[in-house]
């Protein structure tokens, strides 16, 4: 094998003995296995794996979560100069990842670090409804759906815990947020956000006595993992809900003290809008995209974005005003769209990480 496999372990039972000796037998050299806390009872499996010099023993004596096994894996592994370049490839402890899932993932993973550089490289599941279980279903939809809608990217199993992760990563990982399933999400996310290539590498779908091995809480940790992923839209949603109120209010104090005039509605909303969109900028830069690149890189765009909102809304809205309802619902529903596409727009092309 070209990388190194790192298996993060919480109460495995025998199968991980096994599963270990069918990967050492099919070429690994090196396996990091991360006792995360395991009952008294089951260390004399991480005895057993420790008698084999091909792996190297982590231990946290009490349970830390899986990100965080992860996270200290890889800083295991920086700190070793021999293993310097050298790739990771993550895997479960309760044998749902295939031997020969993982050797594909390690051969692809060699032809893409040898193109590309950095990359991540997931085994990804088929999702036929009538081979899994239901939430497992459920919960890979809803988030391959959202995160494609608000990263851009086409991950079809956002939940596997087969990755190839090449040395360049390494690094950057380590400083992540996320001590548990919630980890692996804020992996894709800021892969994604720096625009890293994410590739796929179909495997098997397999779930022993219905997923009953796994320490996944549905409630908890997809709380965690709905709260990593849709966390800059809702900066996004607060961004713009300070901007129009203060927007609402520059607009009322001006209209209040300039003096009565032709104009003095449109100064007061001309000056209004100045204000209230130059902070909406700053929020959307500073707070919700976090973009640290130079102001003049972005708000120009910005702005331009702004006014081609202005003329979409102004435009559907007449398109539609045929409609038999009144022209208010019509704006309601056309700039709720908008508003989707606009937040889409400011993150993949106007604010990058």
């Amino acid at each position: 094998m070209n990388n190194l496999v790192v298996i993060p372990a919480l109460n495995p039972t025998d199968r991980l003995v096994t599963y270990v000796d069918d990967l050492i037998q099919f070429g690994a050299e090196h396996i990091i296995i991360v006792n995360d806390g395991s009952n008294e009872e089951r260390q004399v499996i991480f005895e057993e794996l420790g008698l084999r010099k091909e792996c190297h023993i982590l231990v946290h004596q009490v349970n830390q979560g899986k990100g965080r096994a992860l996270k200290d894996a890889f800083l295991y592994i920086l700190k070793n100069d021999a293993w310097k370049g050298k790739g990771v490839i993550t895997a479960d402890a309760d044998g749902q990842h295939l031997v020969q899932d993982l050797l594909r993932v390690d051969t692809f993973m060699k032809d893409c670090v040898s193109r590309e550089g950095a990359c991540l490289v997931l085994g990804c599941r088929s999702f036929a409804r009538t081979s899994i279980p239901l939430r497992s279903w459920f919960g890979n939809r809803l988030t391959s759906v959202l995160f494609r809608l608000l990263y851009g990217a086409s991950i079809t199993d956002t939940q596997t815990g087969l990755r190839g992760i090449s040395y360049e990563l390494l690094s950057s990982l380590t400083q992540l947020r996320g001590e548990r399933f919630e980890y692996e999400m804020n992996m894709l996310i800021d892969t994604a956000l720096h625009k890293i290539p994410i590739h796929t590498v179909k495997i098997e779908t397999v779930y022993l006595d219905n997923n009953s091995e796994s320490h996944f809480h549905p409630i908890i940790d997809s709380f965690k993992i709905y709260q990593i992923l849709l966390g800059s839209f809702f900066r996004y949603a607060c961004s713009s809900v300070l901007s129009s109120l203060i927007d609402l209010l520059i607009f009322t104090l001006f209209d209040f003290f300039l003096p009565s005039g032709q104009f003095r509605i449109f100064t007061a909303t001309v000056i209004a809008r100045i204000f209230s969109s130059f902070f909406n900028y700053w929020c959307n830069k500073k707070l919700v995209f976090q973009d640290q690149g130079a102001v003049h890189a972005s708000i120009l765009r910005y702005y331009l974005l702004c006014v081609a909102v202005m003329f979409c809304s102004a435009g559907f809205v007449t398109l539609f005003s045929f409609l038999p309802v009144p022209n208010t619902l019509v704006k309601i529903v056309v700039d709720s769209i908008l508003y989707l596409i606009n937040y889409y727009i400011q993150k993949q092309f106007i604010f990058v990480k």
